[in-house]
């Protein structure tokens, strides 16, 4: 069990990040968990942030969902929740010893390649599928806590336009995260010890997810495309330098 206190400049503090990561989110489909989590280690206990990530990052895609319900491709979900239930029990209910500091560059490596590269995006389309998405992103989910980008292109490929790719990402994430906070349950987080933050949190995070959905159906769809395609590549980046440099 995790055992920590937090003061109300912690609340407000984490409470404006979580608010601006659910716009983030919301208007583009990613990016606002990995700004949430890179956040919190100046908040909280390391062994905190990937539960409390977890609850505020659920109520960002929950809400973000329901704000775009119309626009989800259910089609896709029974084999995306059929993974996420394997790799869930997978990474959750045995020891799993993972490369992780290599991680970060194989996972770059693949979105730099699968945004701009043709070719490699045709060869492993062929491999592909919602079943290892949901695979994938659970059993990362609990030990990186925001894996959200790293099947952004598949899905782009499958769903039709911005608004069913945001819609149908945040329901994934909601089935990762809802996953997620149940393993961290039974191995023994106290959630209701910490309500008045997660409170804060689940608050911020709604607010967050209406305006993002807001602006987003204001926002140009090539501006969008191109805008999510140097985000993705600069995370990319990113992720590479940090596991060669770190």
């Amino acid at each position: 069990m995790v055992d920590f206190s937090v003061s109300l400049g912690t609340i407000l503090g984490l409470s404006g990040i979580a608010m601006l990561a659910s716009v983030v989110a919301a208007v583009l489909g990613f990016g606002g968990g990995m700004l949430l989590i890179a956040s919190m280690p100046v908040f909280l206990p390391a062994a905190a942030v990937i539960p409390v990530h977890g609850v505020t990052q659920m109520v960002s895609n929950v809400s973000r969902a329901f704000f775009s319900r119309r626009d989800i491709a259910w089609h896709l979900m029974p084999a995306f929740v059929t993974g996420a239930v394997l790799g869930t029990l997978l990474v959750g209910l045995t020891v799993v010893q993972v490369a992780m500091a290599y991680l970060p560059l194989f996972i770059g490596s693949y979105i730099l390649l699968n945004v701009w590269h043709q070719g490699f995006m045709q060869w492993v389309s062929r491999f592909e599928s919602m079943l290892m998405a949901g695979f994938v992103l659970s059993g990362l989910g609990l030990l990186v806590g925001a894996p959200g980008p790293v099947f952004h292109p598949m899905v782009m490929k499958k769903v039709d336009g911005k608004h069913q790719l945001v819609a149908t990402t945040a329901l994934m994430m909601t089935i990762v995260h809802a996953f997620k906070l149940m393993v961290f349950g039974v191995i023994g987080f106290a959630y209701l010890d910490q309500w008045p933050l997660l409170l804060a949190l689940i608050v911020s995070a709604i607010a967050g997810s209406w305006l993002g959905t807001h602006v987003r159906y204001r926002t140009h769809e090539q501006l969008w495309k191109t805008a999510m395609k140097l985000l993705l590549s600069s995370l990319a980046v990113s992720m590479i330098l940090n596991a060669l440099l770190g």
